[in-house]
């Protein structure tokens, strides 16, 4: 081989060498590299200098990154998802008869026994709850509520809690919810003054 074209390397290395010495290609061994000084590198030698843990925690801080931001995308801020029904009434049918709705659309209350439209709960106190039901004065209930899509009215099935079958949309009117037999459940606020109904449930 013509000198001016020869290409030195270690001996036990492979080469190959083209018409034109710029353009040869050495080929090495595919599980190792040159360094600049020309050293064989083993990539299993560069491997071994990482530390098992440092690969493990570089792992697990992709993971949360990636969890962190998941939930960041998906979770919903409690105050936006409740809607503008729940909260503390008055039914003026009933009084110091309690009603509840909660974030979920669910409405609770309590009823007098016997029950009758302008019956109410005159006595009634939070503390005494239980030993009144046992004794039949008043009757605890509990109805899932259907709130529209645009938060302006809710569907309560009456059926549901004493087989009367009655179901009724209400809808906010800013104050309460109205119904269409004219009755109001108005919304006890807790910056305002709750009736006396309102004070006994608390209690």
């Amino acid at each position: 081989t013509d000198k001016a074209h020869c290409l030195c390397a270690p001996p036990g290395t492979m080469f190959a060498v083209t018409q034109t010495a710029s353009k040869a290609l050495l080929a090495v061994p595919s599980k190792a590299s040159k360094t600049r000084t020309g050293r064989v590198v083993s990539k299993t030698s560069v491997a071994a200098a990482v530390p098992h843990s440092a690969i493990e925690s570089g792992k697990k801080a992709m993971l949360t990154g990636i969890l962190a931001a998941t939930f960041a995308v998906g979770s919903v801020d409690p105050a936006q998802a409740a809607t503008v029904f729940a909260g503390k009434y008055i039914d003026p049918n009933h009084p110091h008869c309690p009603r509840e709705i909660d974030a979920d659309g669910v409405i609770s209350g309590v009823d007098p026994v016997p029950f009758a439209k302008g019956r109410g709960c005159r006595g009634y106190k939070k503390k005494n709850e239980a030993a009144a039901v046992e004794a039949g004065k008043i009757s605890l209930w509990s109805i899932k509520g259907v709130v529209s899509k645009d938060d302006a009215t809710i569907l309560i099935d009456f059926n549901q809690k004493d087989g009367s079958g009655e179901s009724f949309t209400g809808k906010w009117n800013g104050v309460g919810i109205e119904f269409p037999d004219g009755n109001v459940w108005e919304k006890i606020e807790a910056s305002g003054k709750p009736t006396s109904g309102a004070v006994l449930s608390e209690k």
